[in-house]
């Protein structure tokens, strides 16, 4: 019988306000499905939302490997790049969220951590194109759509 994810993760988020418990929570998620990728991304998120980084960054690592649905693996690609962004390996986000934009395009989060992790580079010029472009892919008011290729041409200035 497949496991009903979505109940297990709401059951474990009910202890949110108790970290230790949502850690135990989680970490016998971990021990009933040792060999799942998904059980692994939601110990990594526990571990992550408690600020507890560099314990959730191998658990996503392990959750990527092993294999994730699309956009569970998007998920993860985002949150691991932010952490490794939090712990101070902004190199590393920046390899990790760069392929995630290029392979998930549709989750503009991904871009907008990606801005972030160029910024903290001082890359802000780059930062700065990658948000703009996000905004003109994902928001289409009528402001937007009436000035589209005046401010594809502006994006396309910033960079090169």
């Amino acid at each position: 019988m497949e496991t009903k994810w979505e109940t297990v993760v709401m059951n474990g988020w009910e202890n949110k306000d108790d970290e230790t418990k949502l850690i135990e929570y989680f970490l016998e998620v971990v021990v009933k499905y040792p060999n799942s990728a998904r059980a692994k991304f939601e110990l990594a998120n526990a571990y992550d939302f408690t600020g507890q980084e560099n314990k959730a960054i191998p658990l996503y690592e392990d959750a990527i490997s092993i294999g994730l649905d699309a956009e569970y693996e998007a998920y993860a690609l985002l949150q691991l790049g932010s952490s490794l962004r939090n712990v101070g390996r902004i190199d590393d986000a920046i390899r990790i969220l760069s392929d995630a934009e290029q392979r998930y395009s549709e989750f503009p989060s991904i871009s907008m951590v990606l801005g972030m992790a160029m910024h903290d580079k001082n890359r802000n010029a780059e930062a700065l194109g990658i948000t703009l472009d996000v905004i003109l892919r994902h928001v289409k008011t009528s402001d937007i759509v009436r000035y589209r290729v005046a401010l594809e041409n502006y994006i396309k200035d910033i960079n090169s």
